[in-house]
């Protein structure tokens, strides 16, 4: 017995066994670490600093931008704004871009729109109505730079489930229909008792 106990106190230390519990020997030693600095504690604290739900709804009215009255209620006049918008250098080459590598027309339309009615710029009445002029217009911009445009995504995106039917009913008829066996009458479905 005694040699497991100097076996143990030599793995652990001299130190274990001098005035100090045998358990507290056993747990490595730490460095103390610094306490954290003034930027760590609020990086930490970042991921409290969110609305917390039902926010929003305890707020003034009227703050947001959408909440204020468009800057466009004419959509003649929010399509010649959004031809020139669309029209900048960095938007015009992004958008190019986006039609290149296959994005359909119709998938670009909606966030642009939504951010025109995040901004303020139209309300969703007005950016609805302007949905089909803003494809035709995205769609010849592409067109005129030589892309080969996708102005909707394809119809089937899947799988088809012609064979997967097919496979059901081919093993419906593989297998035989369950056999009926005479059993007799059990005490619980008798009817004379």
């Amino acid at each position: 017995m005694a040699s497991i106990f100097d076996t143990l106190l030599e793995d652990v230390g001299e130190d274990a066994g001098a005035g100090t519990d045998f358990i507290d020997g056993l747990t490595p030693k730490e460095e103390p670490k610094a306490p954290p600095s003034k930027e760590e504690q609020r990086s930490s604290m970042r991921g409290f600093d969110q609305p917390i739900p039902g926010q929003s709804l305890t707020g003034e009215l009227g703050n947001a931008k959408y909440e204020q009255p468009p800057e466009y209620t004419d959509l003649d006049e929010f399509l010649t704004y959004f031809f020139k918008s669309v029209h900048q250098e960095g938007v015009h080459r992004d958008l190019l871009r986006l039609l290149d590598a296959g994005v359909p027309v119709n998938m670009l339309t909606g966030p642009v729109l939504m951010q025109a009615v995040s901004e303020g710029k139209v309300n969703m009445d007005l950016a609805m109505l302007a949905a089909e002029p803003v494809v035709t217009l995205l769609a010849n911009m592409g067109r005129e730079a030589g892309i080969n445009v996708v102005v909707d995504k394809p119809e089937s995106v899947g799988l088809d489930p012609r064979p997967i039917k097919k496979a059901f009913e081919n093993k419906r008829k593989e297998v035989e229909p369950p056999k009926v066996i005479d059993a007799p009458p059990s005490l619980v479905f008798r009817r004379n008792v």
